[in-house]
């Protein structure tokens, strides 16, 4: 009885605060009623619009000790009201340097006890819960990243648009996917992290004035993996109507939960970490092992992880258990959902580029004999043999000779986004239209910043999209030219999380993804332009390459 009784007083004190807000006091800044407790946050004048933000609203409790590899816990109510003006502190990870929006995270503290997510909303004179909800999930190859980037502010996009966004905090790396079994680690706790802050915006996103009946997944690279996760997962499909997956796939990255290799990362993190002596003989993990994971130091667990695998896509998705439970690759799309699905030109460029710094410099790229290329194609196959490498080279050098040095360049970059990026895309695409439920459109970005470092042989790569989604070229007042892309972009992506479709021109119909017509669109500055998905002899070949891995890795 008093528990209730303070629960109601607590309500009454927020619904005051919150009212106080609506009349004026900008002194304060806003105030909310969450399930949990009062948030306060402040306002931001953007686009000729004010825009609320809550910066690190806390949705889960703290996954440290006994909550280390399991599922997480919602928040436990509080009783003041939060200030929700700071950016959350950054979760545990490996500093894997994939690109600039890696080094942001360096300078800032990290900390196990992360899961906190954003709001940005633009500020109404009614109560209305009616905006559509755009909810973000940062990439990083689920190892490194932060929704506190400043590349991530969802203000812009929420005042541009007029939509709500949402974007979340998850766990990273082993503390976010490592694997034991379901009940020691049941694998994907990053993943289910990110569910549990899909259920918040389901409880919440009313009060602040969003509808959670219209929630849009969207996310780029291993964020867009996660999209697909969810699009698949039991426990999250059913918690957005809409999805927009940038530039990421997660059918080739996925790993089953019997592959011996996931116990192997763990037993040599364990190796470091002085917990292999409470292990059976062959990697015999049990929950002594797990339990003395726990209890390390996160620092150190950081540390362990870095060796284990440096710079890898090391701890992943793991299908095969009650979180995912076929293999992304081959199950079907359940539901009724909008897709927009797509990557940018040159994906390759960024991966080519932070494998070969030596070679792919920003200036002036090194000119490279057709042998060469041997060398930068081989990392792509693990493990290796003469004639899959033989075959790999043949497929993208055919042809080409000595002097080729930009088409040698190129087919280099080529090969590191088919396999990372491009052909998973295609496949999944190809297997979503497959579903005649689904609303599937394809697009390809292809617009080269004036003011990008890189020369122009290196395109528009992974990762620029985000910056036009996100609308910095229009609150940093680039050149007009990127202007006119992040605003047709932000259009683009927050008319479809409104109504499902997509108009680039009053005119133009964008085709749909249906089986045998696999068309996309190529979105530059200039009238659209369609095209056709091809998947070709060189996604077939990563795709039989992934299938003979997984093969391997099991007999």
């Amino acid at each position: 009885m008093k528990g209730q009784r303070s629960a109601h007083l607590l309500l009454l004190s927020c619904m005051a605060l919150t009212a106080a807000a609506h009349a004026g006091d900008h002194g304060e800044g806003p105030v909310v009623h969450t399930t949990a407790g009062c948030v306060r946050g402040f306002r931001q004048q953007l686009n000729g619009k004010v825009v609320n933000s809550f910066t690190g609203i806390r949705y889960g409790k703290a996954p440290v000790g006994a909550l280390r590899f399991r599922e997480p816990h919602p928040a436990e109510p509080w009783t003041d009201v939060a200030d929700a003006t700071r950016p959350a502190p950054v979760c545990i990870q490996v500093n894997i340097q994939q690109s600039g929006l890696s080094r942001e995270q360096d300078s800032r503290a990290q900390t196990e006890d992360c899961l906190f997510l954003n709001v940005w909303s633009p500020a109404r004179n009614n109560t209305a819960s009616d905006l559509a909800v755009m909810v973000w999930i940062h990439g990083g190859a689920l190892h490194s990243g932060s929704s506190s980037s400043s590349i991530y502010d969802g203000a812009f996009l929420a005042a541009y648009g007029d939509v709500v966004v949402v974007s979340m905090n998850y766990r990273l790396g082993s503390l976010g996917f490592l694997y034991q079994d379901s009940l020691f680690a049941p694998g994907n706790q990053g993943h289910l992290d990110q569910s549990l802050a899909l259920h918040w915006v389901r409880n919440n996103i009313g009060a602040f004035g969003g509808d959670r009946e219209s929630v849009t997944l969207f996310g780029e690279s291993a964020g867009s993996m996660s999209v697909e996760f969810h699009l698949l997962s039991p426990v999250s499909r059913a918690l957005f109507k809409r999805a927009i997956m940038q530039s990421g796939a997660l059918c080739s990255h996925a790993w089953r939960a019997s592959d011996p290799r996931l116990r192997m990362k763990v037993h040599r993190m364990a190796m470091y970490l002085n917990c292999t002596h409470l292990s059976a003989p062959h990697f015999g993990l049990q929950e002594n092992v797990i339990e003395c994971l726990r209890q390390a130091d996160p620092v150190h667990i950081r540390v362990a992880e870095g060796l284990v695998c440096p710079g890898k896509f090391c701890f992943r998705t793991v299908s095969g258990v009650p979180s995912l439970q076929h293999e992304p690759c081959s199950t079907e799309y359940q539901g009724n959902k909008d897709i927009l699905i797509g990557h940018v030109i040159n994906e390759g460029a960024m991966f080519a580029t932070n494998s070969f710094p030596a070679v792919f410099q920003s200036g002036w790229p090194k000119n490279l004999t057709k042998i060469e290329t041997l060398l930068l194609l081989a990392p792509l196959l693990s493990p290796s043999s003469p004639e899959l490498l033989n075959e790999l080279h043949n497929l993208y050098t055919h042809g080409l000779e000595d002097t080729d040095y930009e088409k040698l360049r190129r087919a280099v970059q080529d090969a590191w986004g088919d396999k990372v990026i491009t052909c998973p895309s295609k496949e999944t695409s190809a297997r979503l239209a497959s579903n005649t439920d689904y609303s599937i459109f394809y697009y390809i970005l292809n617009h080269t910043s004036s003011s990008s470092p890189q020369r122009p042989w290196y395109g528009m790569t992974h990762v620029d999209d985000v910056l036009y989604v996100f609308g910095r070229p229009v609150v940093e007042k680039a050149s007009s030219e990127d202007q006119t892309y992040s605003k047709k972009l932000m259009g683009l992506w927050t008319s479809f999380a409104k109504h499902g479709k997509t108009h680039l021109v009053e005119s133009y119909q964008w085709p749909q993804l249906v089986p045998g017509n696999l068309a996309a669109v190529k979105i530059t500055n200039r009238p659209p332009e369609q095209t056709v998905l091809n998947l070709g002899e060189r996604c077939r070949f990563w795709s039989r390459l992934f299938l003979h891995y997984n093969q391997s890795a099991l007999s």
